[in-house]
């Protein structure tokens, strides 16, 4: 329930903030893995993700939105993610 209403909004703002287009967002019951983004641009998150703090999840959206952008784990993906959420690296580690 709570994922489905909360994950689309927190998209929605930081893709506005961030200047990115996205596509479709799924919730899924993933265990493995919080979130994906595909090459269209469609975010799935796991409906776990909300289970965590708040700092948390948004690291999350941030970090899939980026993959829009850069579909890679490089340096310029995470300076996207600094440039935006100066405490990623605090907020990882939750």
């Amino acid at each position: 329930g709570a994922a489905k209403e909360i994950l689309p909004l927190k998209v929605a703002y930081y893709a506005r903030i961030m200047g990115l287009k996205y596509g479709r967002i799924t919730i899924t019951g993933a265990k493995t893995r919080f979130g994906s983004c595909s090459s269209k641009g469609n975010i799935a998150f796991s409906y776990r993700l909300m289970m965590y703090p708040d700092e948390a999840i948004d690291y999350v959206v941030v970090h899939e939105l980026a993959h829009i952008k850069h579909h890679n784990h490089s340096k310029d993906f995470y300076k996207l993610i600094e440039q935006f959420m100066p405490d990623y690296k605090e907020r990882m580690k939750l």
